[in-house]
């Protein structure tokens, strides 16, 4: 346990497109904490600064607590890479995990299902059962890179429709919701993995981790990626796409955003492209975590870090 610290110990800076919603919340809650939204001036010993991606108009290093409004710590550990001391780091999660298993859900009912095969059997009035016939969640296997709280989440999601999860990460560590958890380098043909989910978070050593030596042990898989787009390498995608070890591939995030509409996977029917939606920070989450943590300071309890700045996640 810390020290307990008043409300008039603390300033807080928040550069956020929720900026609005998360003011009301704080000065609601505890009106002696200093707010300001542009560049802070205070004698306050506390500094804290709420946002994900961090302003350029002001030294942050005097701050000691930065606390992340989205589940992506990508900008905000660029921005104080080098800082020393490095601030302290948190963020919101929220109902991230389960949002990011709907989508992640949604998309691989519907390529079991063959909607868009139906769809077009439909307007043809063809009474076509063979090819219509579905496959099975209950019978498919899952496969998520990346077991932190997005995968532990999309893991759940599929859990709860009776599908068999593996798990894949860097260490192998066993992590909740998983059937099994491996070693992604030790992934091969024979997990006979049909759905594959790309759940990591950007550092320099997930920089295109999902690429050929994934893709090279899959086959007519369906390929989903709602990490972070620069852990795909996309030109082995689309070798994998040319060779029929992936079937289809549903995208959501993407290296440079927003995607550039000469770029192929916009024309490429076998990709599916939707435009960072699968997980959003909902207003009411962001509001009830920085509330929970500052009171947590204030009565003196440990905030734990979530993010560690120097490994980049």
């Amino acid at each position: 346990m810390t020290e307990p610290v008043d409300e008039t110990d603390i300033a807080v800076r928040i550069h956020s497109s929720q900026g609005d919603g998360l003011e009301q919340a704080l000065r609601e809650a505890f009106p002696g904490i200093d707010v300001f939204r542009k560049p802070m001036e205070t004698g306050r010993p506390e500094k804290v600064l709420v946002t994900f991606y961090p302003p350029e108009d002001e030294d942050l290093s005097k701050y000691g607590w930065v606390h992340c409004v989205g589940a992506g710590v990508d900008a905000i550990c660029k921005a104080f890479a080098g800082i020393e001391p490095a601030p302290l780091v948190t963020r919101t999660t929220g109902r991230m995990g389960q949002q990011i298993g709907e989508y992640c859900a949604a998309y691989a009912l519907s390529w079991l299902q063959k909607t868009a095969l139906r769809r077009s059997l439909e307007a043809e009035r063809d009474w076509d059962r063979e090819h219509a016939a579905p496959g099975y969640l209950f019978e498919t296997q899952v496969a998520v890179i990346g077991t932190g709280s997005i995968g532990q989440g999309v893991a759940g999601a599929f859990k709860g429709l009776q599908a068999p999860v593996l798990g894949l990460s860097r260490t192998g560590r066993p992590a909740k919701g998983f059937d099994k958890v491996m070693r992604l380098a030790d992934l091969s043909a024979g997990a006979a993995a049909k759905i594959v989910i790309g759940a990591l978070p950007f550092t320099p050593q997930t920089d295109s981790a999902i690429g050929a030596d994934v893709f090279d042990k899959l086959d007519g898989a369906l390929f989903i990626n709602v990490g972070r787009g620069a852990t795909l390498d996309e030109e082995a995608l689309k070798a994998a796409l040319d060779s029929g070890r992936v079937h289809h591939a549903v995208l959501d995030v993407f290296r440079d955003e927003p995607l550039v509409p000469g770029h192929w996977f916009w024309s490429d029917n076998r990709v599916t492209v939707t435009p960072h939606v699968s997980g959003l920070t909902l207003p009411g989450d962001g509001q009830a975590r920085l509330l929970k943590l500052l009171e947590r300071r204030l009565a003196g309890l440990t905030v734990e870090a979530d993010v560690d700045i120097a490994r980049g996640y």
